[in-house]
């Protein structure tokens, strides 16, 4: 055993905590930031509703100032062009009607907006929170299908698949409740998973978890109320957990990635978009590469030691994860004529990959090595 190995046998397990602090403290954070905000983040215009106005004639050094005093809520971004970094336009963001906004921008100013030099987007607060709602729903169901992916491809009994395939369904039944296809599916598919758990069931207990699937999967037609998605959320979760510990090590490590990038977010003020949100559907795709690299190479490659194995795993996916962070960290800070949109995705994935450095090749590669010496696997 070299000097490396015997140090890695003697810590790994202490090397578990330090991303579950991190993820500790975050929560607390969030619980925090939620009850001063009511929310878990803060939203431009395009999720809450308001007026943007698009100024693109210079506008005074005091005009920011002067304006927050009639709209405290105003918010300022400035484009600038690529090549020179010369700013071409003054983007004004604010809850206030596109008529309050505009005669309070006009009296500052002392000349009325024409169309050739401003332009004006209204977004209503009911369209805009409702936009909201649906991505937050989109994101969430993400990371179930995720997960759902993960357990298929490390779950150890069929059986238990079958049934988190059928909560799955249940769960995009929930969030597209309107949707006939998604229905038929959910019919087509659930029902044949659970018939096919049932024909793997051994006793009475196992015949008694299909069961109660197939009450959730009725309910979920007869009243498809969507906040039972968490309950459902919940039980699947904990079926990983007491089935397949390498598949929640691997839907932990994408856990902490998105509420580490949130928390960031948070911290330093920034009001998301659209854009921003969608970025934490990319992070969920980018965060579980390196988590399946590694748990493929330790439970199913033979070749070498289990440490040799992860270690290998951690040449590669390091290598991954900095050649991202490569090419999303230069653009954020170097390129400054980006649109605000294309900056809040390069900081989220940024951060978000930063954080996966930690989770996966601290917390997840412990859990994962702690779980092949309980099983044997060397």
């Amino acid at each position: 055993m070299t000097e490396q190995q015997s140090w890695y046998n003697k810590w790994y397990k202490i090397m578990l905590f330090p991303p579950l602090i991190m993820l500790f403290l975050s929560l607390i954070y969030l619980g925090f930031f939620y009850s001063q905000h009511n929310d878990i983040m803060l939203r431009d215009v395009s999720l809450t509703g308001g007026t943007t106005i698009t100024l693109s004639k210079e506008v005074p050094a005091d005009f920011e100032q002067s304006l927050k005093q009639t709209f405290p809520d105003v918010n300022f971004r400035k484009l600038t062009e690529l090549n020179s970094g010369k700013q071409i336009a003054t983007i004004i963001e604010s809850s206030a009607s596109s008529q309050q906004l505009k005669e309070g921008i006009e009296n500052i100013l002392g000349y009325n907006l024409t169309d050739d030099i401003s332009s004006i987007e209204y977004t209503g607060s009911s369209l805009g929170k409702g936009f909201y709602v649906e991505l937050a729903k989109t994101v969430l169901l993400a990371f179930i299908l995720m997960a759902l992916v993960i357990f298929l491809i490390f779950g150890e009994s069929n059986r238990m698949k079958a049934i988190a395939v059928a909560l799955s369904l249940v769960a995009i039944k929930l969030t597209f409740p309107t949707s006939l296809l998604v229905g038929v599916l959910v019919i087509i598919i659930g029902i044949s998973a659970l018939i096919y758990s049932l024909i793997k069931s051994k006793n009475k207990i196992q015949y008694f978890y299909p069961g109660i699937v197939f009450l959730i999967l009725i309910i979920s037609f007869i009243f498809p109320i969507y906040y039972f998605i968490f309950p459902i959320a919940a039980i699947i979760f904990a079926t990983y957990l007491f089935k397949s510990i390498p598949s929640i090590a691997v839907i932990f490590a994408a856990f902490c990635d998105i509420i580490i990038a949130l928390v960031f977010v948070d911290i330093i003020g920034l009001k998301l978009s659209a854009a921003g949100i969608a970025a934490f559907l990319m992070l969920i795709g980018y965060s579980v590469d390196t988590d399946i690299l590694l748990t493929t190479r330790a439970l199913r490659k033979k070749e070498g030691t289990l440490n040799q194995r992860i270690y290998g795993a951690f040449k590669t996916g390091i290598l991954m994860t900095l050649t991202a962070l490569a090419a999303v960290l230069p653009a954020f800070f170097l390129v400054t004529g980006l649109p605000e949109s294309f900056r809040q995705i390069f900081l989220i994935l940024a951060v978000g990959l930063f954080a996966d450095i930690f989770s996966t090749w601290l917390t997840n590669a412990s859990i994962i090595k702690w779980y092949c010496d309980k099983k044997g696997i060397n």
